[in-house]
């Protein structure tokens, strides 16, 4: 198996990060303006993308406020079944370290590489979301 690995630290504090990770209104302020999510184990989170022709489902499988959040995939890209998706939040002195995971891919073939990629671009809007206010989610404008 392989992981698709990412280290970030964000300038907010691990409760922050936590919230924007967890929740419907954070979620839709950096990754997709198409969230349907709320902060319980056991729920389903949905995430769309280009008009509704990219719907990718989570489990939310848990949750450790300020520390840690993990979801395994339900339905997502071809490539990323029986995957799963980690975030490990560590505070250091009010900023957030965050190591980020996709997990369990079969391989590194197909949509591993733009996966990759695309979780990296994510990652910073995330961090520019905290820092600043405002990130940079998919919208239905990115429809091309």
């Amino acid at each position: 198996m392989v992981d698709i690995l990412h280290a970030v630290t964000i300038n907010a504090p691990p409760a922050a990060v936590y919230a924007a990770l967890t929740e419907q209104n954070g979620l839709r302020s950096w990754w997709t303006e198409h969230a349907t999510a709320e902060p319980k184990v056991g729920a389903v989170a949905t995430f769309g993308f280009y008009g509704g022709r990219a719907v990718f489902n989570f489990h939310i499988d848990a949750l450790e406020p300020a520390r840690n959040v993990a979801w395994a995939v339900e339905q997502g890209a071809p490539g990323w079944e029986h995957t799963r998706i980690t975030w490990d939040l560590a505070d250091d002195n009010g900023q957030t370290n965050v190591l980020f995971g996709h997990r369990d891919w079969a391989s590194t073939e197909g949509n591993y590489a733009s996966t990759n990629y695309n979780w990296g671009w994510y990652l910073t809007s995330l961090k520019h979301y905290l820092e600043t206010g405002t990130g940079t989610p998919h919208t239905d404008a990115d429809m091309h």
